[in-house]
């Protein structure tokens, strides 16, 4: 970027980009010093299964995740391998299966929880409670934007 441009001239996908991969390096960092090798992205499978529901199928985990099937499914195995979730034929349709934390990955969630708090107050630093809203209500309807333009 020339250093004449100011940041609001700057295109706004790459600063998107930039932005999350700056916080999943963060969050996956402050993951590591607290003993723990887990990615942001397995954190948010885990935290989506422990905070919404658990026991939810692939897909919709790939979907709240905003990860193609073959990204969930590569995601799942590992932490399969892992033995922090296990997959479950569903009793309606054998061949879905739900998703579900161990007590493994439920303990592991209580350490979790307070390192991913410390990840958002710090890059929360400096941001108004009423400049947080207004950024979210933006990229909430950035979100719908680019959906409708699908």
């Amino acid at each position: 970027m020339p250093e004449n441009k100011s940041q609001t001239q700057e295109p706004l996908g790459p600063m998107l980009t930039r932005t999350s991969r700056a916080v999943s390096t963060m969050l996956q960092r402050l993951f590591l010093e607290s003993g723990q090798n887990l990615t942001a992205d397995e954190w948010a499978v885990l935290a989506n299964l422990t905070m919404l529901r658990d026991g939810q199928f692939q897909q919709q985990l790939a979907d709240r995740t905003c990860k193609d099937k073959a990204a969930m499914t590569r995601l799942i195995d590992g932490l399969e391998k892992r033995a922090l979730v296990k997959r479950v034929p569903d009793e309606r349709d054998r061949r879905q299966k739900r998703i579900y934390l161990t007590q493994k990955s439920r303990d592991l969630m209580k350490v979790l929880f307070p390192v991913a708090k410390k990840a958002q107050l710090k890059v929360q630093q400096g941001v108004t409670a009423e400049e947080l809203d207004v950024f979210k209500s933006v990229l909430k309807k950035i979100f719908i934007n680019a959906g409708e333009a699908q």
